[in-house]
């Protein structure tokens, strides 16, 4: 266990962060399975590129991946 003050401090920084990374790239996937099995509306689309640009805000994934995935969906 840390000894130090900013130690303990950066360990529940990280515990609060990994959670919400871990829901927003389960979001995430989540909305990229459902335009890969076919739901191509504007309504999904738009929600599969909202996610994108908000997981990328937050750094849980890089900017080649979104731009990526972004041009996928809007080839679509």
């Amino acid at each position: 266990m840390a000894n130090i003050n900013s130690q303990k401090k950066r360990i529940r920084q990280d515990s609060k962060r990994n959670v919400r990374n871990k829901s927003l790239k389960s979001e995430l996937k989540t909305t990229l399975k459902s335009i890969e099995n076919g739901d191509v509306s504007s309504e999904a689309k738009n929600q599969a590129l909202k996610s994108l640009d908000i997981a990328f805000s937050k750094g849980v994934i890089s900017k080649n991946y979104r731009d990526r995935n972004k041009s996928r969906i809007s080839s679509l």
